[in-house]
């Protein structure tokens, strides 16, 4: 029984900052794998198939990251980055199915990229870990 207590305190105890920066690395390169695949689509399904894809990894790393928490100096950065991926997650779904509605397929014709303002917030949230000394880069521009 004590065993089984200790294993339990330890999931909910507070990740050192090597422990979080570990984390928050593997969730920034999951998200930014993401984002990078939908650049590199070859056609108009293959392109929403990403952006279906990429909304549900990014959500899921939001997800990871806020269950893991934050150590004290960056909970609130953690807090801001949990928040700005998930609207990027609902912004890559929301642009994905209106590009499948009637009238709005030619959406991505000719288009050179997608801006979405929730992406700056995940990097100012970044930088502002990085400011924090906390060892994370920004996303990259794809």
């Amino acid at each position: 029984m004590v065993g089984a207590l200790a294993t339990g305190c330890a999931s909910s105890s507070t990740p050192t900052v090597e422990e979080y920066e570990r984390s928050l690395g593997s969730a920034r390169d999951r998200v930014d794998y993401a984002l990078e695949r939908i650049t590199q689509a070859g056609s108009r399904d293959e392109l929403l198939e990403r952006m279906d894809e990429a909304a549900t990894t990014i959500d899921d790393a939001a997800s990871d990251l806020a269950e893991v928490g934050a150590p004290r100096k960056v909970e609130s950065e953690t807090d801001t980055l949990v928040d700005a991926l998930q609207q990027l997650a609902f912004d890559l779904q929301a642009t994905a199915d209106q590009i499948r509605q009637p009238g709005f397929g030619d959406l991505v014709i000719g288009t050179r990229g997608l801006s979405f303002e929730s992406w700056d917030a995940v990097n100012l949230a970044l930088r502002a870990m990085s400011a924090k000394e906390i060892d994370v880069a920004p996303l990259e521009r794809h």
